[in-house]
């Protein structure tokens, strides 16, 4: 019984050694997974590129003591605004409305309770409404930016929320940014590698980690810009930037 015993642990022991012979051979040889020989290297790139297009979010802000008044000199100053920027060139496809908020609140008429001194009346409470009407703008013409802001602030534009210079199509641009970053991906892994004394020897894996682009968004300060009663808004855009990451797996 003794021997029997001792034969059944020797068998057993041979099969778990040709089970592990197996599964070492079923790793390529040379892999990274299987000897470490790996490089992760990280590439980015980051181009530049002229604007194409401009979007622009113009806001006309009217009060009143009822609903009716505060829209209606909306109405009327938004109409004033659109029909001042056709006459620039624009067309229905570039000028449309963005959001219309209505509004009410109470305000306290404030009442003198001594020769130099004011104090809120509660019993002058008096309901106000304002009236909130976005125009936004999307054009091809960069060149009238300036101008366009400046004949919506003369027809009753009272506020501008943002300047946005974009393009029309980031797409190629982003292939060229993710290409850009997989050979800098490359160069980085070649660079350690002969450091090392080692060559590549094939890529692993490669992923991408992020490719987007950021439009130039200008921020605008109306009081500042006609504080001074002059009206010329020059405004000239800059580039906007596409960048790429990728990550990659390199064996030597």
């Amino acid at each position: 019984m003794k021997y029997k015993g001792t034969a059944y642990l020797i068998l057993i022991v041979a099969l778990l050694i040709v089970l592990a012979a197996g599964c070492s051979q079923d790793q390529a040889p040379g892999t990274g997974s299987a000897d470490g020989q790996v490089i992760q290297t990280y590439g980015e790139a980051e181009l530049t590129a002229r604007p194409d297009l401009t979007r622009i979010s113009l806001e006309i802000e009217t009060r009143g003591d009822t609903a009716e008044s505060a829209v209606e000199e909306n109405a009327r100053l938004a109409e004033a605004v659109r029909s001042a920027l056709f006459q620039l060139g624009l067309d229905e496809t570039e000028v449309k409305t963005g959001s219309y908020r209505l509004f009410s609140y109470r305000e306290q008429e404030p009442r003198h309770i001594g020769p130099d001194k004011l104090e809120l009346d509660v019993s002058e409470e008096k309901m106000i409404f304002q009236a909130y009407n976005e125009i936004l703008i999307s054009t091809e013409q960069l060149d009238l930016t300036g101008e366009l802001i400046d004949t919506a602030v003369q027809a009753g534009a009272n506020r501008v929320n943002y300047i946005s210079f974009e393009l029309k199509d980031p797409g190629p641009l982003k292939m060229e940014a993710l290409q850009a970053a997989t050979m800098q991906a490359r160069n980085k892994a070649e660079a350690i590698a002969e450091g090392a004394g080692e060559n590549i020897a094939r890529l692993v894996s490669i992923r991408e980690e992020r490719a987007g682009y950021s439009p130039m968004r200008v921020e605008y300060d109306l009081a500042a810009a006609y504080g001074a009663g002059e009206i010329q808004t020059p405004i000239d855009p800059g580039d906007v930037k596409v960048t790429a990451t990728v990550i990659a797996e390199y064996a030597f």
